[in-house]
């Protein structure tokens, strides 16, 4: 099931499968190492705040409209 990060709970685990929006917005996920097949986990939902995300040992802050942009399959 895909469904984008800003949908997932605390504690869900997913793999990104796209990234949408503009080259600028793809551009500095990527740089983040957000990408197609990195595994991904919600250790915090963004409500309030950002959606604090885990991707092997590294922890990012990401904001509600950049997580909207992220497609993920849940599960890995």
């Amino acid at each position: 099931m895909y469904v984008r990060l800003a949908q997932m709970r605390e504690g869900e685990h997913g793999v990104v499968v796209d990234v949408q929006g503009g080259h600028r917005a793809r551009q500095r996920l990527l740089g983040m190492g957000i990408a197609p097949g990195t595994k991904i986990v919600v250790i915090k939902s963004g409500n309030p705040g950002p959606y604090i995300v885990g991707i092997g040992n590294t922890r990012l802050a990401i904001g509600s409209g950049i997580a909207e942009r992220i497609i993920v399959r849940r599960g890995f």
